[in-house]
């Protein structure tokens, strides 16, 4: 007669121990997909492109309101293809004046990725 009080008790304690653990989960999912955005990248590549390279960057910044992010959720990287104009200049001012922007020559891109995927130690 004991025995199936005990077991019974133990039973009780475990579904209630379950069912404050998945409100607890629950929630905490919650509160990450409301209030957390994922990390993410995004990399424009351009060529000669002087006159629209600099609208396009500012443009996507205003959308996803990357400038005013602190706590670093998105990185705009801007790849030089081998432009004969200004606009390896035109991206590494960009990259100068927004801590969101990274600027980097076609060569450096596999190992920039590297970098920023895992490679970092």
């Amino acid at each position: 007669m004991y025995i199936d009080t005990y077991i019974a008790i133990l039973l009780w304690i475990f579904a209630i121990f379950g069912f404050i653990y998945f409100i607890v989960r629950l929630f905490s999912d919650l509160y990450r997909a409301y209030y957390k955005h994922g990390y993410f990248s995004v990399i424009i590549t351009a060529k000669n492109q002087q006159n629209v390279i600099e609208g396009i960057v500012r443009g996507f910044m205003l959308k996803t309101e990357a400038e005013g992010n602190k706590d670093g959720l998105i990185n705009i990287v801007l790849v030089d293809a081998g432009s004969s104009d200004d606009t390896s200049k035109i991206m590494k001012r960009l990259a100068d004046e927004h801590c969101c922007v990274k600027f980097v020559r076609h060569g450096d891109l596999c190992s920039f990725l590297d970098h920023m995927i895992g490679g970092q130690k």
